[in-house]
């Protein structure tokens, strides 16, 4: 069997002492029998994972995992050099973090262009498109961050109260925000999230709680190996 993983610094084992052995993809492709492509980095975005994986999809993997991390990173492609630069709402990357390129853009990119509803909604669109690409294929998606996922999926009733720190709520009327409610609901309704791990009951940041980490925040090795079995476990239930 063989397996396709991609993701952020959780999916890629950030802070493990050997991530190509303890790394919860590496750990549940032991327990498949299976090899593992983990194609997963330190600071990841969604939009990254979305070409990586299509673009890898041509080696006819028998199983890809997909783990979603937070809808506040943006990836973009240096001119120079087309070099991949995922930044994220802390500006920090291992290469660039101290360029005033970097730094600029990113401050003007999170004060001028962040905006979160939006970024929510391309999430969503994001999970659309590769699910219908995958279609034919066997995944199983999971949430790495809870991505504020209650409060988005609120019912109509509560809808207003619960994103009111999320939004642009002063220049919103409740008709505009309605309509927001309106398309949201329409995106969940194309998601299938029966292929989720536990869609909105479970995220890999969770096991922050439960389990060691490292100073940067990330589960070790024993979380790996309990991620690893829950997904094993689910697999084998399906």
């Amino acid at each position: 069997m063989k397996i396709y993983a991609n993701g952020c610094s959780f999916t890629f084992g950030d802070e493990l002492k050997n991530p190509n052995e303890s790394a919860w993809p590496v750990m549940l492709a032991n327990k498949l029998n299976g090899s593992i492509y983990n194609n997963a980095i330190s600071g990841g975005t969604n939009s990254r994972t979305v070409y990586n994986t299509i673009k890898n999809s041509c080696q006819d993997y028998d199983l890809y995992l997909i783990a979603w991390t937070t809808y506040t990173r943006f990836t973009f492609y240096k001119s120079d050099n087309n070099f991949e630069i995922n930044f994220n709402p802390q500006l920090k990357n291992k290469i660039y973090s101290e360029e005033k390129f970097f730094k600029q853009w990113g401050e003007t990119l999170y004060k001028v262009w962040f905006n979160e509803l939006y970024a929510f909604k391309k999430w969503l669109q994001e999970i659309i498109l590769l699910q219908r690409f995958l279609n034919q294929q066997p995944y199983l998606m999971i949430n790495t961050f809870d991505n504020n996922l209650k409060l988005w999926l609120s019912d109509e009733s509560s809808f207003i109260k619960n994103i009111k720190s999320l939004i642009n709520f002063d220049i919103m009327n409740d008709e505009q925000i309605f309509e927001e409610f309106k398309e949201i609901q329409y995106y969940i309704s194309c998601i299938d999230i029966s292929k989720f791990y536990k869609w909105e009951d479970f995220s890999i940041r969770d096991l922050t709680s439960k389990f060691d980490c490292g100073s940067a925040g990330h589960i070790l090795e024993n979380g790996h190996a309990y991620l690893s079995e829950l997904i094993y476990n689910h697999l084998c239930l399906k």
